[in-house]
Formats: structure tokens, sequence, C-alpha cells
């Protein structure tokens, strides 16, 4: 019942939408560069501009706004321009309401209110999401999964994941990895997906370094999980291919939002050409020889493992009730 009426409301809201952003483009609004104006459909897919059904879209970024690939640690990332975060407390109506929409073309996660006839932006933050490019078909191919508005995921858990520390296999051992909070998302198919902070992996926030889970900066996650986020509250995660919705255009053109980003799909980097740009030098991993020999030792019950590295079983704070497990990618 919840999930048809929230998909019933952003049908309406769309439909509002279209006919908001149909009139003259709105320059004074719309701050992102030089870059090339779009035109969408309702599922935010890019569209001729004389389809029926083409909403006219925000510009695309200009061409000093791009994706670098960076060696980090070995592993090869990909960085983009930092933007600033957006919280605006004030304008929340009803908590319950709010919901999440993540861009994995432009690098963002996006905090949304329905209000009357129009949605309302609520936060905006950095992202980073996995490694790899496109939907994720299993354990550890490195890929972090997307979904549709009709069908999002939603927030299982919300947890304490202050104390959680994991080993990245670069040398530095077993660290802070997660921030203050641990965002279960419920992804079927797949387990241990959540959003979470970047303990001393802040460098990798926008951009695409993680296994699989979605990183914000470790302040970001703290104003998500204290402020916004809700169990059972609906998450949309956009596949590469995905631009705004029309309720997202119409949002940013009302409130005048800014942005740094926003990627042409057709223009951004492939898996293939990730793999083979040349690379800036980053991070550079260490020898692991140095590692304390009690790190080898059998892993006993009270301890969980996390993509390959040991978490104790902290008993952490856990907001709405449940069952707490820790999170079986980062």
């Amino acid at each position: 019942m919840r999930k048809s009426m929230f998909i019933g409301l952003l049908a309406a809201l769309t439909a509002v939408s279209i006919v908001s952003c149909g009139g003259k483009k709105d320059k004074e609004n719309n701050n992102e560069g030089q870059g090339e104006s779009m035109s969408v459909n309702a599922n935010g897919l890019a569209v001729a501009k004389d389809d029926k059904a083409a909403i006219e879209g925000l510009p695309y970024s200009g061409n000093a706004i791009k994706e670098e690939v960076v060696l980090d640690y070995g592993n090869r990332t990909i960085r983009t321009t930092p933007d600033t975060s957006l919280s605006f407390k004030d304008k929340v109506k009803d908590k319950k309401k709010l919901f999440i929409v993540m861009s994995k073309k432009d690098y963002y996660l996006y905090v949304y209110e329905p209000q009357g006839k129009d949605t309302t932006l609520i936060a905006r933050y950095d992202c980073a999401f996995s490694l790899k490019k496109g939907q994720k078909e299993k354990e550890g191919d490195m890929r972090t999964p997307h979904c549709t508005i009709d069908n999002p995921f939603h927030v299982q858990q919300i947890v304490s994941a202050s104390n959680w520390e994991h080993d990245f296999g670069d040398g530095r051992g077993k660290i802070k990895s997660y921030g203050d909070y641990f965002l279960r998302l419920k992804t079927p198919g797949h387990s241990g997906i959540g959003i979470h902070g970047s303990t001393n992996n802040r460098e990798s926030v926008p951009g695409r370094a993680s296994e699989g889970c979605i990183r914000l900066k470790d302040e970001d996650i703290k104003d998500l999980a204290e402020n916004y986020a809700t169990e059972g509250m609906k998450v949309v995660i956009k596949a590469e291919n995905v631009d705004d919705y029309p309720f997202e255009i119409h949002a940013m053109k009302r409130q005048k939002i800014e942005r740094k980003r926003h990627f042409d799909a057709t223009k951004t980097l492939t898996n293939e050409q990730i793999a083979t740009a040349t690379a800036k030098t980053g991070r550079v991993k260490t020898s692991n020889k140095t590692e304390p020999k009690e790190d080898k030792k059998p892993i006993s019950k009270e301890e969980l493992r996390i993509g390959g590295g040991k978490i104790p079983n902290e008993k952490g704070v856990h907001i709405g009730g449940g069952k707490l497990t820790a999170p079986e990618k980062k």
C-alpha cells in the first residue's frame, strides 16, 4: 500500500513538472557552465527535443568538469570535481515522506520531499559508487545496484558504525572506514549494500572507489542519518544512463539550486576506457609484511567478515529497532 502511494504521488508530481518545465529555458536558475541543453522523458532518459514526451532539462556541465582516472592503492578509481553539500532542515514538513534519489552518472545523493503539488529538494551530498559501472549481478563484481522509480529500494536499518573497521589489503591494516552510521539498504537479489561514510578515504568522494556500497563524506552521512533518514525510507539509485527526473528539474529551477556536475551520459567514461586510460598517481600501496601476526589468527564467533576484512561484533546503537548485523560490503 505504502509503495503504491509513493509511486502514485511521484507520477502526479511528474505530471506537474512536465507542465512547469515546458516553457522557455530559465537561464537565471541554471548556473551549470556552458554545456549544451538536453531533454528527457518522464523516466529521466534523454530524448530528442521534438519528441512528444520531451521535457526541457538542465544544461550539461562545461568541459572543465570531467571524470579522471586515479590509481589509488593499486585500484583504478574515478575522481571528479567536488561540490558543496546542501542541507535545508527548515524546509522539512513531514520527515516520513522524505525519499532519496542517487545519480550514478553525476555522483550525487539527493533527499526530496513531496509538498503539495511540488517536490522540494531537502539535501544534496557528493557520493562515491563502486569501482565498476553497470548493474550489479553477483557478489564481488564491484558494482552498485540500481533500480527504477517504480521499484525503489528502501532503508532497512540505520546502525552506528563509528567503531567499525575494515582491512582494504593496501598495507594500512584494519582502519576505521564507515563514518558514524551505516544505512543498510534492502536491494532484492543482493545483500550487504549500504550508505556510509568515508573515514580514511575522503579523497574518493565524489567518484568511484567502493566494492558496491555508497560512500558519503563523514559529516554528510551524519547529517543524513540524524536529520533525514528513517527505516523504510524509499531509495532510488538511477542507472548511469538515467538523467534528472522531471520533478528534480522543476525543484532545482524553482529553488535556484546550482550544481557543478551534470554529465552527458554518452560522453562519460566506460569500464573499458577506465581500464586503459592513463591514470594519475594517487595514494601508493605499501607492503603488508609488517602486519602483526595476530591478524592471521582464525576468526572467532564474535567477529564478522566484511568484504574480506574483519569487524568486531559491536553492540552499536540501532535506530528504529531490528537486529544489528555487519555489512557484507563496503
